[in-house]
């Protein structure tokens, strides 16, 4: 590890960026704690003054990936890379938006833990538990609510074991780390099609490299709320599918609604009511949310038929029988 130490943290004009193969082995030295706690939190600290590099990032994905259980099935869902430590600021939506989605004949795969640095914030599948669903802890029922409903999510103890070992070590070190930027780029379901946001717009070719390097073939990426999958409700979007740009404007959402921090479990109420069809000034946010789902799974490139075959799928009440259908499957695993 001193080797790695005396390139990445030789100051600002001397540093040097790891090759994919000495990223690798840094990563590898960490995980196997060949490295000791120091030097792991100099190398972290060293990574965040210069950034890591695609090729540095492909090095440390390369090592988990040979250590991961991956989700595989006849399925190819489309991926949901976002961040894994939540939102802070913003309503969860995605909860609600992934059935409607799911409803409108998308099948889709999420991934992600809890408790992440830095912001620690809450994160979707913790809303899912509250609405009643729990999260699955084997790979045989992440299969099966995929294939049956059209969404399974893979938490990261189940299938990253050796990169869920090390949030102790990164909550200790308290800020974000490269791992921040990877672990949402494993593609744990080996599938072809990823959707992700970013906060900065230079990730957005970082991100679009590191889709290719792991197999993506369809690509969605776009600075987005809070670098999840939403767009923003008060200003338009510009998205990206394989490179070519789309605008989406927020028509009838009201931006107050969403910019701003709800408990977990008045987020998962507002969830419920929409997938019910209740009366919600928050559909129109799910439903735009879920069109976007639509489109990156390659059901339409068009954004108007994306909204109608969503408004077609909640009002047909498709959406809630998928949600109910998945709470279903993941409430018999822990019986």
């Amino acid at each position: 590890m001193i080797d790695f130490l005396k390139k990445v943290g030789a100051g600002k004009k001397r540093f040097k960026d790891l090759s994919r193969e000495e990223a690798y082995k840094a990563e590898k030295e960490i995980v196997e704690n060949k490295a000791t706690d120091i030097q792991i939190g100099a190398f972290w600290s060293a990574e965040r003054i210069k950034y890591a590099s695609v090729e540095e990032l492909k090095g440390f994905i390369d090592f988990h990936r040979e250590h991961i259980c991956f989700i595989e099935t006849d399925i190819t869902p489309l991926d949901i890379a976002i961040n894994y430590d939540g939102k802070d600021r913003s309503v969860h939506i995605l909860p609600a938006s992934i059935f409607i989605a799911a409803g409108a004949g998308a099948f889709l795969g999420g991934h992600g833990t809890e408790n992440v640095p830095s912001k620690y914030g809450i994160t979707y599948h913790h809303i899912l538990e509250l609405m009643g669903a729990k999260t699955p802890e084997k790979i045989d029922v992440i299969k099966k609510s995929l294939e049956e409903t059209g969404f399974g999510f893979a938490h990261q103890r189940v299938f990253a074991q050796k990169l869920f070992n090390l949030l102790p070590k990164r909550r200790e070190f308290g800020l974000r780390t490269y791992h921040n930027t990877m672990e949402r780029m494993l593609n744990p379901f080996k599938t072809d099609r990823v959707i992700t946001g970013v906060s900065h717009p230079p990730y957005i070719q970082k991100y679009t490299e590191l889709a290719k390097h792991v197999g993506i073939k369809r690509i969605t990426v776009f600075k987005s709320l809070e670098g999840g999958v939403e767009p923003f409700p008060n200003h338009e979007t510009e998205i990206y599918i394989n490179n070519q740009k789309l605008t989406i404007y927020p028509e009838g959402i009201k931006k107050e609604l969403i910019l701003k921090k709800l408990s977990p479990e008045e987020n998962a109420k507002i969830c419920l009511q929409i997938l019910k069809n209740e009366k919600s000034e928050y559909i129109p946010f799910a439903i735009l949310t879920a069109s976007l789902l639509i489109m990156a799974y390659g059901i339409t490139d068009n954004t108007e038929e994306a909204i109608e075959r969503a408004n077609e799928s909640l009002n047909s009440g498709e959406a809630f029988e998928r949600f109910k259908k998945y709470t279903h499957i993941t409430q018999e695993e822990v019986k």
